[in-house]
C-alpha cells in the first residue's frame, strides 16, 4: 500500500516575517521614548554622586575647623578657583577623604577617572580640583588677600557665623547659608562677568560652558549640562549640609580677565 505525503499545515501561532519587522519596530519605538526618562534618571543618579562628594569634603573642613578652633585650613598660590597647593590637598585628605571625592561625576563625558587623577597632581606643587571653595588664601596673580581668583565676599576664614563686608557695608550671614564647597561651574573669563540672575536667562545661550581652555591637554567643561546649558550644581553649606541650586539662581563667584569666571 502506497504511503500518502502530506503537506504540513501552517502553524497559526508562529511569527512571520511582516510580524517580526512590526515587532521590532514597536520594540524600538518603545525604546526612544524611554530615552529621556533615562537620561532623567542617569541625570538625577549623577547629581547624587556629587552631593555625596560635597558632603564628604565639606565634612573634611569641618573635621579640620573642629580640629583647629573652628579655622579654616589656607590656600597659596594656583590660578584658578579650584587649584589647591599640595599643603592643603594634604589636610583635607589627611582627615580620610579620597581623592575621587574632589571631582564631580558631571564632568565624565569628558574626563575619566585617569584624567582626574593626572589633575590632581596636575603640577607637582598643587592639584587641580573638581570642586571649588571659599577658604581664604591669596591669589598669585592678584594684588588683594583674596582666595584663589575668588571674590573677597565669598571667603569664609572660619566654621562660625561671620560678618562680610561689601563696600563697606557689614553683613551678619549664617553657617546654614553661607558656600564652603561647590560645583564648578565655569565659563571662559573675558574682562566682563556674565549677568546673573534673570538676566543670565537669556544671555547664558551666548556664554560657552563646553569648551573651558585650561593647562590641562583636554578642555573643561561645566557639569550637570542640559545639552550646551548648566541646569545648577551642588553646594555644601558651612553647617555641613548639601543642597542644589538651580543654574539661573546662581552667581559669578570667582574670576576676571584670562580665567573663567566660577557659578555657585
Amino acid at each position: 500500500m502506497s504511503q500518502k505525503l502530506h503537506r504540513p499545515q501552517s502553524d497559526n501561532s508562529a511569527l512571520t516575517r511582516v510580524d517580526l519587522v512590526v515587532l521590532l519596530a514597536v520594540l524600538t519605538l518603545l525604546a526612544v521614548m524611554a530615552l529621556p526618562s533615562l537620561g532623567r534618571v542617569t541625570g538625577k543618579t549623577t547629581i547624587a554622586q556629587c552631593a555625596a562628594n560635597l558632603e564628604q569634603y565639606d565634612l573634611a573642613l569641618q573635621i579640620y575647623g573642629g580640629e583647629n578652633q573652628d579655622n579654616l585650613p589656607t590656600i597659596n598660590g594656583g590660578n584658578w578657583a579650584w587649584d589647591a597647593p599640595e599643603a592643603y590637598i594634604f589636610l583635607v585628605t589627611n582627615t580620610g577623604l579620597k581623592w575621587t571625592s574632589l571631582y564631580c561625576p558631571g564632568t565624565s563625558v569628558r574626563f575619566t577617572e585617569q584624567d582626574n587623577w593626572n589633575l590632581f597632581n596636575f603640577g607637582g606643587t598643587f592639584g587641580v580640583l573638581g570642586y571649588a571653595t571659599t577658604v581664604p588664601g591669596v591669589s598669585t596673580m592678584w594684588t588683594t588677600p583674596v582666595g584663589s581668583y575668588l571674590f573677597s565676599t565669598n571667603i569664609n576664614a572660619t566654621l562660625t557665623m561671620q560678618r562680610v563686608n561689601n563696600l563697606g557695608t557689614y553683613y551678619p550671614v549664617t553657617p546654614a547659608s553661607r558656600p564652603l564647597v561647590a560645583d564648578a561651574t565655569l565659563t571662559p573669563g573675558n574682562g566682563v562677568p556674565p549677568p546673573a540672575g534673570p538676566a543670565l536667562n537669556a544671555a547664558m545661550l551666548t556664554y560657552n560652558w563646553v569648551d573651558v581652555p585650561g593647562g590641562y591637554t583636554k578642555h573643561h567643561l561645566s557639569p550637570h549640562l542640559n545639552d550646551s546649558i548648566p541646569l545648577g550644581g551642588n553646594v555644601g553649606m558651612l553647617d555641613g549640609h548639601v543642597e542644589w541650586r538651580n543654574f539661573t539662581n546662581m552667581l559669578p563667584r570667582a574670576g576676571d580677565g584670562g580665567v573663567p569666571y566660577f557659578f555657585w
